[in-house]
């Protein structure tokens, strides 16, 4: 006789709600996607209370895709995004025979580290990188430290970036080069019309020579240098400045404003409209036949006996008849005779001075 098989227990509600408890949520994707075709195939196939409307039914599906797809947005804002520390230039190689290039050697690859500190957090890293851009003298110096690259005393000059930089500028570097920082910050000067820019920048270049000096001792050398044009407006301006920065843009500001007016002046003038020169050409005109008038009559003045002359400036035959007739100097016309004329050259140059007798006397 055949078994007969029992038809499958009904779950009851309880069962149906554990199940769907204990039911797996999806899982996200490592790129934080959310697989919305996974959501829904997991959601169509799970459990279903017996007896349950449809409208709940529909209604449990939404509230647990609204569930599942916050989960995946929670995972995926959990995961900051990767950080790529952006390229840089790299130092440029550094031969150890010019003193003044090893202060930016050193700033160059202070630059690398800064901008990339998950790679650059040890001294070590940061010594053996700058080692490989030695060449050179400097390269010879180092070739000895880098045959016992096995030493991790911290007190080994490839384990300590300050004892490598300090070595660095000891035996490459200029042993004056604070005194000369000194000397031209002590002298340096803007000029009435230049740029407050260039100069904050040509002062701050000597300053980071130099040391520590002290707020107020820069603060005094910095006016020192400024224009008198700059120190006069400071005079007057209203707040109190207490630090180097504030001065130097309080400067900046009346230094931009400065050329900003030049910039106006000289605009204006380049616009000035063509009836003032006109009236400037027509002066001139004036002026200049006036002063040709002028020379005319000033040239008939000193010749006034002009018609009494020929062409090669003799005096005519009549006229110096005439003259001798009367008694009359042939030279002057004067009333003396022509030995005595103090008018003519050849006397001058003979006869001493006070001698000649005064003109219209004989």
């Amino acid at each position: 006789m055949p078994l007969q098989h029992s038809p499958p227990a009904r779950k009851t509600r309880s069962q149906a709600r554990t199940q769907a408890v204990l039911t797996p949520t999806p899982r996200v994707p490592l790129d934080g996607t959310p697989a919305v075709p996974q959501l829904r195939a997991q959601l169509d196939r799970g459990p279903r209370m017996e007896g349950e409307a449809p409208s709940k039914k529909e209604g449990r599906k939404m509230t647990q895709i609204m569930a599942n797809l916050q989960a995946a947005s929670s995972s995926d804002s959990s995961r900051p995004p990767a950080f790529k520390t952006p390229s840089m230039k790299a130092p440029e190689c550094f031969d150890g025979t010019q003193p003044f290039k090893v202060r930016s050697f050193i700033q160059s690859c202070q630059l690398i580290f800064h901008n990339d500190l998950a790679n650059f957090s040890q001294d070590r890293k940061k010594v053996l990188y700058a080692t490989s851009f030695l060449i050179g003298r400097a390269a010879k110096w180092i070739e000895p430290y880098l045959s016992n690259l096995t030493n991790q005393d911290p007190k080994y000059l490839l384990n300590s970036w300050n004892l490598f930089e300090s070595q660095l500028f000891t035996l490459f570097g200029d042993p004056n080069e604070v005194r000369k920082a000194e000397a031209e910050l002590d002298s340096l000067r803007m000029k009435e019309g230049g740029h407050v820019s260039l100069y904050i920048a040509d002062f701050r270049s000597l300053v980071s020579r130099i040391g520590d000096w002290g707020e107020r001792a820069l603060i005094h050398h910095f006016r020192k240098g400024l224009p008198s044009r700059i120190l006069d407006q400071l005079a007057s301006h209203p707040s109190n400045i207490d630090s180097l920065q504030d001065l130097m843009d309080v400067t900046l500001e009346l230094d931009t404003r400065y050329h900003e007016r030049q910039k106006e002046k000289n605009h204006h003038q380049e616009k000035k409209p063509e009836a003032s020169k006109s009236s400037s050409s027509h002066h001139q005109n004036s002026s200049s036949s006036s002063h040709k008038k002028k020379n005319f009559h000033a040239q008939k003045r000193d010749k006034p006996h002009s018609s009494l002359l020929n062409k090669d400036f003799k005096l005519k035959g009549s006229e110096k008849e005439r003259r001798i007739k009367e008694g009359l100097c042939t030279y002057c016309g004067g009333k003396h005779s022509l030995e005595s004329c103090f008018k003519r050259p050849q006397n001058k140059l003979t006869q001493p001075s006070g001698q000649f007798p005064s003109q219209g006397k004989a």
